[in-house]
């Protein structure tokens, strides 16, 4: 578990997880790296909203 900062609320971590999540949407990240960096936030942010792409899904 990671420790939350205390200058930076949830929304902070979510806005920066949005922006990770839209660099695995075009690509950048991988499925896999992408559940990892969403797997260290899992306490901190509702995971629920965000969409993760597999590479086989992708490909179609």
């Amino acid at each position: 578990m990671r420790k939350m900062s205390t200058e930076h609320t949830p929304d902070h971590y979510f806005a920066a997880l949005k922006l990770i999540e839209q660099l695995h949407k075009d690509g950048e990240i991988s499925a896999e790296m992408f559940r990892n960096i969403l797997r260290n936030y899992a306490e901190i942010v509702d995971l629920s909203k965000f969409t993760i792409i597999d590479e086989k899904e992708g490909a179609a």
